[in-house]
């Protein structure tokens, strides 16, 4: 079924939209989202401004709409196995993302702008972050369900615990592998603590 402009009632162009959103997210790798312009947009992906704003009504509309785009093509969440098993996948999901994709390099500017520009780090957020943090509690909910955690375990930590790590040593070009996303998960899920003198 052909998707139409909702003002105009035109046919929407696919190639033409995804060369928009590519074109805005490679901006806001490069420049920011500050610095970024329907202008330079348009430049960028080929088109007129007016195609642009057939489709978004703001440079604002369609920066959210390009960030939410960045989940776009995230694996499924795992659903079979141990709450071990599936929680290397997720984990695992996050060291084969490569920091010199568009994402990739949109994450350390978006960070930076926790500080400074808080505003545009809470769009990050609420766009990007937060949808992929609530991958990761879908999976600890099942665990909790099957009784494989306590039922008190503060999710929210735990997500923290188990992506944190291995989006820093991405970050930080430290190339961990896949023993490391294992041996990551078992830390935070088992302790790291030996056992007690007797036991």
């Amino acid at each position: 079924m052909t998707v139409l402009d909702a003002r105009r009632g035109r046919p929407r162009n696919p190639e033409a939209d995804r060369a928009i959103i590519e074109a805005t997210l490679e901006l806001v790798a490069e420049e920011g989202i500050g610095a970024l312009s329907v202008e330079s947009v348009a430049v960028r992906a080929g088109v007129g401004k007016a195609t642009i704003y057939r489709r978004w009504p703001s440079k604002e509309a369609l920066v959210l709409d390009a960030l939410t785009s960045l989940n776009d093509e995230l694996p499924p969440v795992p659903t079979a196995g141990s709450l071990r098993d599936r929680m290397v996948e997720m984990v695992d999901a996050i060291r084969c993302k490569s920091m010199d994709t568009v994402s990739g390099r949109i994450m350390p500017r978006m960070l930076s702008y926790g500080v400074c520009h808080p505003e545009l780090f809470q769009i990050y957020y609420d766009r990007v972050l937060d949808p992929r943090r609530e991958r990761f509690r879908v999976v600890l909910r099942g665990g909790i369900a099957a009784g494989e955690l306590k039922a008190e375990a503060d999710i929210d930590f735990l997500v923290t615990l188990f992506s944190a790590p291995m989006i820093y040593m991405n970050l930080t070009g430290a190339r961990p592998t896949r023993e490391t996303t294992e041996a990551l998960v078992d830390a935070v899920l088992y302790g790291v603590s030996a056992p007690a003198s007797g036991s």
